[in-house]
């Protein structure tokens, strides 16, 4: 008993600890996926091509009026610029420029933004460089990629890849500044470094695997553990109707109103369970009527014939008592010793009929019984061996003890 209970728990447990680690894996390859999602975003072409298209719409068309003045309005760029930069977290041209004169030198928080005219000319810078003197030729070539997409701007490339790139995290894109007559008047050139985040990333993995991942495990064990109960429950009340069938008590069902394959399972067996016990009762009847018919033979082929011949032997006594008294002794003494014989048959046959000896003995303390008294009738040697004893309802013991008959 305590076995099985237990084995039950082992159960609840396995289950309870499945859901456990399903939920803290699962957490852990989410975070792992969208860390790897986020560092293969930011070292792809999509970043650089959402930005000049984010360029394209937002700030070219507020470009096209100062660019398209004669001269250029390089105020009215710069303002433009400004505004935008200071909108989209790009250093300003309010704030101090950085020391280096190249922008291979940005970090995530840094940027730049440059407008250059047909003529190749820088007009505005956000935030103003060294390096990059306003009014003067710009030099596409001191920024690594660049000049190649500024000359694909200028030839009338739309293609966002075309006007893109993101090498070694250093996003530049150009995007093309309509003029009059759908001719390029200018470029707007926008540049960013990127960190690499991949370190950050596993370090952040890592801590959110022990501020995230404890609560979710606890989680996953909790849900786990009720629905592993519930499991385990409906295991445990099959198991106890096994145990009273295999004790012969069949008024034992499960009840298991679910569809799944536990309820069915149980509907199976409370319906195997009626036909054994139909089977049984059937096999009790058929004992109990072969015990009759072989009553009724016993008394035909034994006491029925000696009853007769007992006759006989009273008819011939009674007619040889006034001729010959010797014979009609003799006769009468074979008489005696029929119907002695016939009581002697019919102790053993009532003997036979009364399994209800079997009531405070047991089954197999009756048939040890039974089967000395049949060696001793018979003169047979016969040997009773019990294996696997086990206490089974009267009316069983009855039904087996008839067979045994």
């Amino acid at each position: 008993m305590m076995g099985e209970i237990f084995a039950l728990r082992r159960l609840r447990w396995k289950l309870t600890l499945s859901y456990t680690l399903v939920a803290a894996v699962t957490l852990l390859a989410l975070e792992l996926i969208l860390a790897g999602a986020l560092v293969a975003f930011l070292n792809s072409d999509l970043l650089p091509r959402l930005v000049v298209q984010n360029f394209r719409d937002e700030v070219a068309p507020r470009l096209e009026r100062p660019l398209n003045q004669n001269p250029p309005n390089a105020e009215g760029i710069r303002e433009e610029l400004v505004g935008f930069a200071d909108n989209s977290g790009v250093r300003g041209g309010d704030r101090p420029p950085p020391p280096p004169t190249s922008l291979g030198n940005y970090t995530a928080d840094q940027g730049a933004l440059l407008v250059v005219d047909d003529r190749r000319r820088l007009l505005a810078s956000v935030p103003e460089m060294q390096g990059f003197p306003e009014g003067k030729r710009f030099d596409a070539g001191s920024i690594s990629g660049l000049e190649p997409l500024v000359n694909a701007a200028f030839d009338g490339e739309e293609n966002s890849g075309q006007l893109s790139s993101n090498v070694g995290g250093q996003v530049v894109t150009v995007t093309p500044i309509e003029g009059k007559k759908g001719r390029v008047a200018g470029v707007l050139v926008g540049t960013l470094g990127l960190p690499n985040l991949t370190a950050p990333l596993l370090i952040t993995v890592g801590i959110s695997a022990i501020f995230l991942t404890i609560p979710a495990a606890f989680l996953g064990a909790l849900f786990g553990f009720f629905t592993a109960w519930s499991l385990t429950r409906r295991i445990g009340r099959l198991a106890r109707a096994a145990r009273s069938w295999s004790r012969g008590d069949f008024s034992v069902t499960t009840k298991d109103r679910s569809r799944d394959e536990l309820g069915q399972l149980s509907r199976e067996l409370n319906s195997m369970a009626a036909e054994l016990e139909n089977l049984l009762q059937a096999r009790g009847e058929l004992a109990t009527l072969e015990a009759r018919n072989r009553f009724a033979r016993d008394l035909h082929d034994s006491v029925k014939q000696q009853v007769f011949a007992t006759s006989l032997q009273i008819a011939a006594a009674r007619a040889l008592i006034e001729k010959d008294t010797d014979s009609a002794e003799s006769h009468l003494s074979q008489a005696d010793e029929l119907v002695r014989q016939a009581q002697k048959e019919l102790n053993g046959l009532i003997q036979e009929m009364r399994p209800a000896a079997l009531e405070g003995k047991g089954l197999a303390t009756a048939l040890r019984e039974y089967v000395v008294r049949w060696s001793e009738g018979a003169e047979i040697r016969a040997d009773f061996r019990v294996q696997g004893e086990r206490r089974v309802p009267l009316e069983v013991e009855q039904a087996l003890f008839r067979i045994a008959q």
